[in-house]
C-alpha cells in the first residue's frame, strides 16, 4: 500500500460520516460474530464453548478497535497494538483450537466488517471505497500473517493442551491412548471407526532475494490450514481435527468414501490454487495410532520420490512402499544403478524416460534433446547396466532400482518455520 494513503490526514468517509461508525459498537458485534460462527462451524461445535468463546470474542473486538484505529488514521497496527491478539492466539494454540479455525474465524470477521462498512457508502465514495478496500487488504495480511506466526510459535515451546479440549481427545486417540473419559466430559460420542486423512501442500517458490525459506514454509502452513478448513467445512461434525504439531491431520468419522473424499480435496485444491496431496487409511479406533503413523510414512514417501499432487491410499503405493524399505533388498536394487555413478546425464535421462512412460519424443522434450540422442543414451545405459529398458523384465527391475535410488538420494526439506 502507498505511503501516500497512509498519511492521509483525517477519518476515512462513507456517506458522510467516517466509515468506522459502523462499527463503533465492537463488543456486541464481536459477540454476535463469534456466536453465528460457532454455531455454523464444525470445528468449533466439537469445543467446549465456554472454555473457547470469551477468548474469541475479546480477539474479535482487539481486531475491530484495530479496524477502527486503520480507518480513523490510516495508521497500519504495530506489534505493540496486536500483543493481546498475541496472547489470545497462543491460548487458543494451548486449548488445542485448530489454526485453520482461527484464520477462518480471522476471514469471517473481515468479511463481516467490510460488508458493514459497505452497507453505508453511496454514490459519491467511489475514490473513498477504492481505498478502504487497500486498507483491508494490507491489514489482512498483516493478521494473517501475525496470528500464524504466535500460533506456530507456542506449539514448539512447550505448550501443554488443556484436558477437556478437542485438542486433548484427538491426541489421546492418535497416541494410543484411552480417550474415553475425555470424550464423555465434552460429551462426543466416539466411533468405531475413523479415516485418518493427512494433507501435504509443497512449498511454494521463494520469493526473490529471499535469505532463507522461513516466509515460504510460513505460507506453506497457510495454504495447508486454508484446505485442512475446506475439508472440515465439508464433512462437518463428522471431522476431527488434530492439534498442533500434527498440522493437515483429521479423522473423518467412519468409512467415507474414498472417490468423495478425493472429490473434496480436489475442490479444496481448486480453490485455494495450490496443490495438494492426500494420504489416508481407515482404521478402528483403537488402531489409530498405528495408522497415523503410517499415513506419515506415506506422506514422507510421496515427497522423497516427487509423486504428483493427489490422493493416495496405501493400495496406491504398495510396490513404492516396499521397495523403499531398508535392507540388503532395497541395498541391491540401488546396486543395479551403480554403473551410472559417474554419468550423472544417463541417470537423469533414464529418470525422465521411465516417468514418461518410456516415450522417447516426450523424453526429448523434457531434457531439450534429439530423439537419436535419447536413443544413444538409452542404449549406452543398457551396456553399462546390463539391463535393456526396452525389454518387459528387465525394465521392471530399473524401475524398481530408480524407486530406490530416489528415496534414499533425495533431500526434502521438512523443517519447520523458524520463528
Amino acid at each position: 500500500m502507498s505511503t501516500a494513503l497512509l498519511n492521509t490526514p483525517g477519518p476515512l468517509m462513507l456517506g458522510g460520516e467516517p466509515a468506522s461508525t459502523a462499527v463503533r459498537d465492537f463488543v456486541p458485534i464481536a459477540a454476535e460474530l463469534v456466536k453465528d460462527f460457532s454455531h455454523a462451524s464444525p470445528t468449533f461445535k466439537a469445543f467446549n464453548m465456554q472454555s473457547v468463546q470469551e477468548d474469541m470474542v475479546a480477539v474479535t473486538a482487539q481486531g475491530l478497535q484495530l479496524a477502527i484505529q486503520l480507518m480513523d488514521h490510516r495508521k497500519l497496527p504495530t506489534d505493540r497494538d496486536l500483543d493481546s491478539i498475541h496472547t489470545l492466539t497462543v491460548r487458543q494454540a494451548h486449548k488445542g483450537v485448530p489454526l485453520s479455525a482461527i484464520l477462518a474465524l480471522t476471514d469471517e470477521g473481515i468479511s463481516v466488517i467490510r460488508n458493514r462498512i459497505l452497507s453505508r457508502a453511496d454514490a459519491e465514495d467511489a475514490a473513498n471505497l477504492k481505498e478502504l478496500n487497500q486498507l483491508i487488504f494490507t491489514a489482512a495480511q498483516r493478521l494473517h500473517s501475525f496470528v500464524s506466526v504466535s500460533y506456530l510459535a507456542a506449539i514448539p515451546a512447550g505448550a501443554q493442551l488443556e484436558e477437556s479440549s478437542a485438542g486433548a481427545l484427538v491426541k489421546a486417540m492418535l497416541d494410543g491412548g484411552d480417550p474415553t473419559e475425555i470424550a464423555l466430559q465434552m460429551g462426543i460420542e466416539l466411533a468405531p471407526r475413523y479415516l485418518v486423512l493427512r494433507l501435504l501442500v509443497n512449498l511454494p517458490k521463494p520469493r526473490p532475494g529471499a535469505r532463507d525459506g522461513a516466509h515460504q514454509r510460513l505460507q506453506a502452513y497457510r495454504d495447508l490450514a486454508a484446505a485442512q478448513a475446506k475439508v472440515a467445512a465439508h464433512f462437518g461434525a463428522k471431522l476431527l481435527e488434530a492439534p498442533a504439531p500434527q498440522r493437515g491431520l483429521v479423522l473423518i468419522e467412519g468409512t467415507p468414501h474414498w472417490g468423495l473424499v478425493s472429490e473434496v480435496v480436489r475442490q479444496a485444491q481448486a480453490k485455494i490454487g495450490v496443490e495438494i496431496t492426500a494420504v489416508g487409511e481407515n482404521a478402528a479406533l483403537e488402531d489409530l495410532a498405528a495408522a497415523q503413523r503410517s499415513t506419515r510414512e506415506l506422506v514422507h514417501l510421496v515427497r522423497r520420490l516427487g509423486l504428483p499432487a493427489q490422493s493416495y491410499r496405501m493400495e496406491d503405493l504398495a510396490l513404492e512402499y516396499q521397495l523403499t524399505r531398508s535392507g540388503p533388498g532395497r541395498d541391491s536394487l540401488i546396486d543395479l544403478l551403480r554403473p551410472l555413478d559417474n554419468n550423472p546425464e544417463l541417470l537423469q535421462t533414464l529418470s525422465v524416460h521411465l516417468a514418461n512412460d518410456q516415450h522417447r519424443q516426450r523424453t526429448a522434450s523434457a531434457l531439450g534433446l534429439h530423439t537419436n540422442t535419447v536413443d544413444n543414451r538409452i542404449k549406452r545405459i543398457a551396456q553399462l547396466t546390463g539391463l535393456d529398458p526396452t525389454l518387459p523384465s528387465e525394465l521392471l527391475k530399473l524401475r524398481a532400482a530408480m524407486i530406490a535410488l530416489t528415496f534414499v538420494s533425495t533431500d526434502v526439506d521438512v523443517r519447520p518455520v523458524k520463528l
